[in-house]
């Protein structure tokens, strides 16, 4: 009985919430779930959605751009040309998406997409769309001659913006967690490394010298 009393009393809800605030017509749609998480998350495409999920913080990671360096002189090799791309919001979880974004540095660009085509979850089919527009946009405004001849330098993500919405559950309300992130990759011209994570090989004696220098530069602070 209680349960149907609260069902009666949730089902006035949207034509209140649509004669109070004209504004919210995603609150009104559907009662299970916010329609702002059904909408599409394309801004151009839902603008008055637009603002619920973009991030109001500023990115300066597309400022590496602007960046110019010194002129060379004949006897230095050139400079490889570098680009620094950034996706911003995107509807991902950011601690799921760093193991996709760990797996693709130091690889070429056509070994990273084709790398993550082969994985079935979400965030590699995200990654391979970010990879796929950088790859385009650093081959038609930056300067990269040929669209093969780049590598991964660096890949990583960080946290987006948080939405908590709310759906119809057994007696109470459950909570709805939406999550998005910012991809941010470094591309750089020419092949890639052998070794992107060098290995420094020790032998046993230089290994146990190499703890001792370790433990002696502890320090114990605010001590004698």
């Amino acid at each position: 009985m209680q349960c149907l009393r609260t069902l009666r009393c949730v089902a006035n809800i949207p034509s209140i919430l649509h004669r109070t605030s004209s504004p919210w017509p995603a609150l009104c749609e559907s009662i299970h779930s916010s329609s702002i998480l059904k909408a599409s998350y394309n801004p151009e495409i839902n603008e008055e959605y637009a603002s619920f999920y973009q991030s109001t913080e500023k990115s300066t990671f597309p400022e590496y751009n602007k960046i110019v360096y010194p002129p060379q002189t004949k006897t230095e090799p050139p400079r490889p040309i570098e680009y620094f791309h950034e996706t911003r919001d995107l509807r991902y979880s950011p601690k799921k998406m760093w193991k996709f974004t760990t797996m693709i540095r130091g690889l070429s660009v056509d070994d990273a997409i084709k790398k993550v085509s082969f994985l079935p979850q979400k965030g590699a089919k995200i990654l391979k769309e970010c990879l796929l527009e950088g790859q385009k946009t650093a081959v038609k405004s930056y300067g990269i001659e040929y669209p093969s001849n780049m590598w991964i330098e660096h890949a990583y993500c960080n946290r987006g913006r948080i939405l908590y919405a709310m759906r119809l559950a057994y007696k109470f309300p459950a909570k709805v967690t939406t999550r998005y992130c910012h991809v941010c990759i470094v591309f750089r011209e020419g092949s890639p490394p052998k070794e992107y994570y060098p290995t420094v090989e020790m032998t046993g004696f230089e290994k146990m010298e190499d703890y001792i220098k370790r433990q002696r530069q502890r320090r114990i602070l605010f001590s004698l």
